[in-house]
């Protein structure tokens, strides 16, 4: 095991046996499901419905390009034209992978030189500083507003929104593998636009269902993107090619463009339409769901799934980082977490085979997969009635026939029962009714000075007393 990542290295011979078990669950999913018994034009144009309008237009485009403008306005007047010179401003994620939502914020790395070392975290929350500094100053003038340094995670933030353009921003240092990673994604889109229609729609699905967020220890974007990328990758046959064949020539963008362009200039084999590359997502998934914990882990360099051991026991859902394989960007995904998005994608198979099967309309199938849901909170637990009985020692022993109830009617407690007995002035003690046919209970003698009155709960009966 590599002691610096902690991980250890894909086992070969582990990842033939894995694959053959995805194989065969995804056959008998599949198979289950019936999946190609299906006419799926209904689902094709709910889905696309959906794409078209939640796609951003050609302001969302501007509003951000704005918003850059203006952030670097405010790098030359932190740093004007300083000895060390001014950073340079690069947007990474959603955006840059022209992958983002209307609502969507604006990620940005404050870079600095065009080297690969990386600065010091010290270095970077100095820089963040400085520029939190400068936005809180600008609050009042009307330009920007709810200025927030978010200095303890893993990747140090300023967020803040800019209020001439309404797009909220986030604002690192020194991200240069995120911005790599998002131009890389954007450039391999390109090769099939099914693959930028799907991310959005399983993105618009996951913000729906409360499973795109990192901070609530589920899946976060990249996650997800690289999880639709990889789906992709698996169908046969393959839509995107493993990524190691476009990083021949290195990671470069411009190398990587030049590789791609070969995908581009063929004839597209598979003609799956995005509703059933849509259903397949969530079958696909359905059907591993046990094998996370026995090793398997999505690989875009391979095109495949493999077997790799990470060093945090537990973890949810093994998505590899393509351009650092020791990383796992789905790291953040607790138990409870992966819990959480299965219980999802459950329901979401169900709800789309309902669809499929005439139970449900499109109008309906849209609310209930792309609209947040409002929480269901349980119903309170009935309240528990009191009984009153009245000791009388020594008999501390009494069967169910000798209480009386309302109107005279005797309790039965069962096998079992669950009673407690509290003390009037204090203490409290949970006892069984017998677990033999007489069906007694035990009243433990009351501690003095309190003598004989006892209070006992149960959910079976009102007021009881004890002659």
């Amino acid at each position: 095991m590599d002691s610096r990542s902690g991980v250890a290295e894909e086992n070969t011979v582990s990842s033939k046996g894995i694959r053959k078990k995805v194989k065969n669950s995804e056959s008998v999913a599949l198979q289950r499901y019936k999946i190609d018994t299906y006419n799926l034009v209904d689902l094709d144009k709910v889905l696309n419905d959906v794409y078209c309008s939640c796609r951003p237009v050609s302001a969302d485009y501007e509003a951000r390009k704005d918003t850059l403008k203006h952030i670097n306005a405010l790098a030359f007047d932190i740093y004007g034209d300083s000895k060390g010179g001014r950073p340079v401003l690069k947007a990474y994620g959603s955006f840059a992978m022209d992958m983002f939502f209307a609502r969507s914020d604006l990620d940005v790395s404050i870079n600095f030189g065009d080297g690969v070392s990386e600065l010091p975290r010290d270095s970077k929350l100095q820089i963040l500083e400085r520029f939190a500094e400068k936005l809180r100053s600008l609050q009042g003038e009307g330009h920007v507003r709810n200025v927030v340094s978010i200095l303890s995670a893993r990747v140090p933030i300023v967020r803040f929104l800019d209020q001439r353009t309404s797009v909220e921003c986030d604002l690192a240092v020194d991200s240069k593998e995120s911005v790599l990673n998002s131009r890389i994604i954007q450039i391999i889109s390109q090769i099939d636009d099914r693959f930028q229609k799907l991310c959005l729609l399983i993105k618009h699905w996951a913000k729906a269902h409360d499973v795109n967020s990192a901070l609530r220890n589920t899946l976060n974007s990249i996650s997800i993107t690289l999880l639709v990328a990889h789906h992709l990758q698996t169908q046969d046959p393959p839509i995107l090619p493993p990524f190691s064949l476009l990083f021949k020539d290195g990671v470069d963008p411009p190398n990587v463009e030049k590789r791609t362009q070969e995908f581009l200039n063929r004839e597209k084999r598979n003609k799956e339409s995005l509703g059933r590359l849509f259903v397949t997502f969530f079958v696909k998934l359905q059907s591993v769901e046990f094998l996370w914990r026995q090793g398997l882990c999505v690989s875009l360099r391979s095109g495949l799934w493999i077997s790799k051991r990470w060093r945090r026991a537990g973890v949810g859902i093994n998505v590899e980082d393509f351009l650092d394989v020791s990383q796992n960007v789905a790291r953040v995904v607790s138990d409870r977490g992966a819990k959480k998005i299965y219980s999802s994608i459950n329901q979401t198979v169900e709800e789309l085979f309902e669809f499929l099967n005439g139970k449900i309309d499109g109008a309906h199938l849209k609310d209930k997969l792309f609209v947040p849901q409002p929480l269901v909170e349980p119903p309170p637990p009935p309240p528990v009635p009191q009984v009153e009985v009245y000791h009388q020692p020594p008999h501390h022993n009494y069967r169910c026939d000798e209480f009386k109830g309302h109107h005279n009617k005797r309790p039965r407690f069962g096998n079992g029962d669950h009673i407690t007995v509290r003390h009037r002035h204090g203490g409290e003690e949970p006892i069984h009714a017998a677990d033999d046919d007489s069906h007694a209970i035990d009243l433990p003698p009351p501690p003095p000075p309190f003598g004989r009155v006892y209070r006992i709960y149960c959910d079976k009966f009102g007021p009881q007393n004890l002659p």
